[in-house]
């Protein structure tokens, strides 16, 4: 076998925007199952059988190395498909055009089952050769070649609007299909996304049956279809977008020393993943009949026509290192920081592994420093129920984003959460500027550490602590009084605090220290030189938690 053969490097683009786009659960979570069908389905199981190329008799998963360096017959296969991208290596003629060219036709014909099966979705594709003998430098290159082609190739997967036809009422886009079950014109990609739910609610209930459905007890559990029946009670209509990324995966994986080493990792990443996905619903089935779920969910809306019991949560995005659910407002920072604690306890590289990986990255920044686990960052945006779910998304992806870029250096996990109030609509840096800001310093005290102790009470659990100390022993007058008067200069706090005991006690405690005074409300983060308060955020957070019994 020749050493170099046609490769093709697939990835998908704005799949968030894709995903959400409108207020739909239903078309959020059919979108999803749309976007991860588009290599498992559609490319392995239509488009390349239908060239008639021989492939390994054993699936990608299985296999141990690329079988066509040991097999001249094996034309096409699948060396991994993870992180949102898919790995094609073809060999079926002697000649480097031709085999090109059949790549080309094969990305030809994907790309058109997608415009059929997934309207309105975005790809993008990257062919050339590679030579299977040094596999990580020829698939450097296809990356290099594939980010060339975001920047220059702007695929138009939709129907141009032009003012003249119907407008889809759900995404705003040409309505150019007839919805028969509502009697309305919608857009073609919403009517893809509505059918697909179906199938993505039957595939997700079959991943965890186990857990939803367990032998020998008379209660079974499912997932809501609609935001309206996630749990909120009445009057406390708001909701928590959570995103979960994982931490510098990308150099973790381009350390990777082959295709199989790649590969190995890409599966390990979906297994941490679904286990710690597990592990949270579990702990939610658990705490289902307690005190706490009755007082601050509607545990009457959480019970579908059939008797099943619903959680109040629902999975939209579960692939990869890249998870979003939903939940209500009360529960989104808990359950965030429980799904990292269960990620962040099981081992994801070797010792053999982090110990080279660590020491390439140190070659080229010193500073960095890598994990054995596979941590990861979180941002809760907790919004109201009728808030645009797109917006959410992007204020959640920006505040893990933010909390990206605080652990970069030392890899740990972090959490940072923003709750809008009714509805404005800013993006992150509009939030920070016009609603922490503060004459004595920040009003926010995020991002907070999930992982790993610190003694600057940053700790996540240092914030709950906090909360429930205020929540408890301080008059609902006095932390209504005390968020306001944070907001002022250091005199107004140290009157403030002269008539508030409980406050001062509080201050006392956390310092070891009597008679401390109101300049311990405002304190520096390890490597920060701006003075931030924790105090806001714990008065904030107190109605968007659970009660204390839980």
């Amino acid at each position: 076998m020749s050493k170099e053969v046609g490769a093709i490097l697939l990835d998908t683009r704005s799949i968030q925007k894709y995903v959400f786009s409108c207020n739909k659960l239903k078309t959020n979570v059919g979108a999803s199952y749309l976007v991860d069908g588009i290599f498992n389905d559609l490319m392995q199981k239509i488009v390349l059988p239908s060239f008639n190329l021989k492939m390994p008799e054993i699936s990608w998963q299985k296999s141990k190395q690329i079988e066509m360096i040991k097999d001249d017959s094996i034309k096409a296969e699948i060396v991994y498909i993870g992180g949102g991208n898919m790995l094609i290596l073809i060999n079926k003629f002697s000649g480097k055009e031709d085999n090109l060219n059949l790549c080309r036709e094969i990305v030809k014909k994907w790309t058109l089952e997608i415009l059929k099966k997934a309207p309105g979705l975005k790809t993008g594709a990257a062919i050339g050769m590679m030579d299977v003998e040094r596999f990580k430098d020829s698939l450097d290159k296809m990356y290099v070649q594939l980010k060339q082609n975001q920047n220059t190739v702007l695929p138009q997967v939709d129907l141009p609007y032009t003012g003249l036809t119907l407008e889809c009422n759900i995404s705003g886009k040409t309505a150019d299909t007839f919805d028969w079950v509502d009697k309305s014109w919608i857009a073609k990609e919403v009517k893809a996304k509505t059918d697909a739910y179906t199938y993505a609610s039957e595939k997700v209930r079959s991943e965890y049956k186990d857990i939803l459905e367990k032998d020998g007890s008379r209660d079974k559990y499912d997932f809501a279809s609609e935001l309206e029946k996630i749990g909120c009670k009445e009057g406390e209509s708001y909701i928590s977008v959570i995103h979960i990324d994982g931490n510098n995966m990308g150099v973790k994986f381009s350390k990777c020393k082959d295709s199989q080493e790649r590969k190995k990792l890409s599966l390990k990443v979906a297994q941490i993943v679904q286990n710690a996905f597990c592990e949270l619903i579990k702990t939610i089935i658990a705490e289902y009949d307690s005190k706490a779920y009755a007082e601050a969910l509607d545990m009457e809306k959480l019970i579908d026509k059939e008797g099943k019991k619903l959680l109040p949560i629902r999975p939209i995005i579960i692939g990869g290192d890249d998870i979003t659910f939903v939940c209500p407002a009360r529960v989104g920072i808990e359950y965030a920081k429980r799904f990292i604690e269960a990620v962040n306890k099981q081992e994801f590289l070797s010792d053999e592994q982090h110990k080279r990986m660590s020491e390439e990255v140190k070659k080229e920044d010193n500073s960095i420093i890598l994990s054995k686990t596979m941590s990861c960052c979180g941002g809760v945006a907790v919004v109201p129920l009728k808030y645009p779910f797109f917006r959410a998304y992007q204020l959640a992806e920006h505040l893990c984003g933010s909390a990206k870029n605080k652990s970069r250096k030392n890899d740990n996990s972090l959490i940072d959460f923003a709750i809008l109030y009714g509805e404005m609509t800013p993006d992150l840096e509009q939030l920070c500027r016009y609603q922490y800001s503060a004459p004595e310093g920040y009003l926010h005290y995020g991002p907070y550490s999930v992982q790993k102790e610190i003694q600057d009470g940053s700790h996540i659990n240092d914030l709950l602590v906090l909360k429930d100390d205020i929540r408890d022993n301080v008059p609902k007058n006095k932390i209504k009084e005390l968020r306001d008067v944070l907001t002022k200069d250091m005199h107004t706090q140290i009157r403030f605090l002269e008539n508030c005991k409980e406050i001062q006690k509080i201050i006392d405690e956390e310092c070891n220290q009597e008679g401390i005074g109101a300049q311990a409300f405002w304190q520096k983060k390890k490597d920060e030189n701006e003075l931030k308060t924790r105090y806001v955020d714990a008065i904030e957070i107190i109605d968007f938690t659970l009660p204390k019994e839980a």
